[in-house]
């Protein structure tokens, strides 16, 4: 006789994962993989795909509009989020119903994505491998061409924010940082730092501040009013991958790395730049990061990394350190660029690999955090409804 069940267990006071035990041979398994038992061979990945107090059930499943990777995420409001990948694709999806309501085509691979929302002016910025950034409306008609376009980088633009409603800052690969004029499309300001090629930027809107992440495994902080360098931390041990701000003053970077060296979160209060305290936990890359709220008051930090694990950090300030983990779980994707995106109501998305695209919502349950799976996109072929807009070169 085959019996099986499931329980919730803990370690160091930690959720695990939901075991299965298969009475047929004692045999133990974590419920992400296969078990073998001589003519046994259970393949129970999909039970896992989403839990809510003890109770499995089938997440949403709908086709992708992205037929690559997809690079990089930017949330336009709650269940409106923007994508970009290396099929030189923009998609505008709905995560709550999986709808793509549009699509934007161009000819060059779209490494990252800036949001801009003035005075209900929605529009965004695709910065592209082949070194250009182009504007785009998002109430725009199937056919429009580009706002406009924004040549100068050599090679491909790996950071894009927003500092005002006619400016915005780019870094690329070619070492440099740009202050740009919207209307015009000209390049007010140039900076270029040695070995500074840059993996992302990102806004700080409380000070006027950007913070900028480099392959030199520096973080340097930026005014965009002079594009100076205010602020350079001390240079880390590893290639540093991605940055956010949280309140006013901290900053949160990620590095690469491989079976925990490296790989960790840092910690930065932008007042002091020598006292830094780093987290450790993935045994990959950290690729991305971004900080969740629940419950109006509870904030997270969520990490995705390449050893294609989600992390949850409660942030917390004890003298030692300011993250303690609290949840991990596998993600099926297959890409080892992960990227995440956070709106309010613990709502977190990841992507991965073949556009494939996942919704969790992070739910407190006995007092403890846990995710669920709300939606999952997978690739199944081009899809016709969604509008498309040809490339601009």
């Amino acid at each position: 006789m085959t019996f099986m069940t499931s329980a919730l267990f803990f370690c160091n006071g930690e959720p695990l994962s939901i075991y299965h035990f298969h009475m047929k041979g004692y045999l133990l398994g974590r419920s992400n993989d296969i078990i073998h038992n001589k003519h046994v061979k259970t393949n129970i990945s999909r039970m896992r795909t989403s839990r809510s107090n003890g109770r499995i059930h089938k997440p949403m499943e709908v086709p992708a509009g992205h037929n690559d990777t997809i690079n990089h995420m930017s949330v336009i409001r709650s269940g409106m989020v923007l994508s970009c990948g290396k099929d030189g694709r923009v998609v505008l999806t709905n995560t709550d119903s999986g709808e793509i309501h549009q699509t934007w085509q161009t000819s060059s691979e779209i490494n990252k994505i800036g949001f801009r929302n003035f005075t209900a002016n929605h529009s965004f910025i695709a910065a592209g491998r082949n070194g250009t950034l182009t504007h785009w409306m998002l109430a725009g008609k199937v056919g429009d061409l580009p706002n406009g376009v924004y040549e100068g980088h050599t090679f491909g633009v790996t950071g894009v924010v927003t500092v005002n409603e006619r400016q915005f800052m780019s870094g690329s690969r070619d070492c440099s940082v740009r202050l740009w004029d919207l209307e015009t499309t000209q390049c007010v300001l140039n900076q270029t730092i040695n070995r500074n090629l840059v993996t992302h930027m990102t806004l700080n809107a409380c000070n006027n501040l950007v913070a900028q992440t480099s392959e030199d495994k520096s973080v340097r902080i930026w005014d965009p009013r002079c594009l100076a360098v205010v602020t350079e931390f001390p240079r880390k041990r590893h290639i540093q991958m991605y940055c956010e701000f949280e309140g006013e003053h901290r900053l949160f970077t990620c590095s690469n790395g491989f079976n925990h060296d490296g790989c960790e979160i840092t910690s930065y209060d932008i007042r002091n730049p020598r006292q830094y305290k780093e987290s450790r936990g993935h045994e990959g890359n950290v690729t991305s990061l971004a900080v969740v709220q629940l419950e109006n008051t509870k904030r997270f930090l969520v990490s995705v990394s390449a050893d294609k694990q989600i992390r949850l950090w409660k942030m917390q300030e004890d003298g030692e350190n300011v993250l303690k983990p609290i949840w991990n779980e596998d993600v099926p994707l297959e890409a080892d660029n992960l990227q995440v995106c956070t709106y309010p109501d613990g709502h977190i998305i990841v992507s991965g690999g073949k556009g494939r695209l996942i919704h969790y919502q992070a739910k407190v349950a006995a007092q403890r955090v846990i995710l669920e799976v709300q939606l999952v996109q997978k690739h199944k072929g081009i899809l016709t409804k969604s509008a498309s807009v040809p490339g601009s070169r």
